[in-house]
C-alpha cells in the first residue's frame, strides 16, 4: 500500500481531517474558511518513494507533512510579550499535538508492515495562508508489500 493511503487510513481512524498535495494545494486549504476549529489536519505534503527493494519487497518513502490546527495570528508563541493573555500557541496548540502526534505514531507502529526509520518534529506556527500551528514532521519508513 502507498504511504499516502496508509497516512489517509490512520487519519480516518483517529478523527483527524486529512489533505494531501503539494505546498501551493495545501496553502489553499482553507480559501472558503471551512477548517474545523478544534480539529486536527494532517497536511501531507509528496513523498519521495525509493526503488523497490526485491530482496525483501519493501519500499521506503521519505517525507514531511504539517501536523496543525487553526489558529489565532495575534496569539503569543510563548508568553514572548508583556500581554495579560494568559494562553499562548505552545500551550494550545503545539503541546496538545505533540501528545497526538504520539498516537499517530503509535498507530503506524502497529502497522505489521512499517518499519520507522525516521519520525522527527519541530514547531510551526502561523504556517500557510490559513494561519496553521502545530509540527512540521519528518518521516522516513520502509513499508514491506
Amino acid at each position: 500500500m502507498d504511504i499516502v493511503r496508509i497516512f489517509e487510513n490512520i487519519c480516518t481512524e483517529l478523527d483527524y481531517k486529512f489533505h494531501y498535495g503539494n505546498k501551493s494545494h495545501l496553502n489553499l486549504i482553507d480559501q472558503n474558511g471551512n477548517l474545523e476549529p478544534n480539529k486536527i489536519h494532517l497536511l501531507l505534503f509528496p513523498p519521495t518513494r525509493k526503488n523497490k527493494n526485491t530482496n525483501d519487497n519493501s519500499r521506503t518513502f521519505n517525507g514531511n507533512f504539517f501536523f496543525v490546527m487553526p489558529d489565532n495570528f495575534s496569539q503569543d508563541y510563548y508568553n514572548n510579550t508583556n500581554s495579560s493573555e494568559t494562553e499562548n500557541k505552545y500551550e494550545t496548540k503545539i503541546e496538545p499535538l505533540i501528545n497526538a502526534l504520539s498516537s499517530l505514531e503509535l498507530q503506524l507502529q502497529y502497522c505489521e508492515n512499517i518499519d520507522i526509520i525516521q519520525f522527527d518534529s519541530i514547531d510551526a506556527v502561523d504556517v500557510l495562508d490559513a494561519n496553521l500551528s502545530g509540527l512540521w514532521v519528518t518521516y522516513q519508513f520502509k513499508v514491506y508489500e
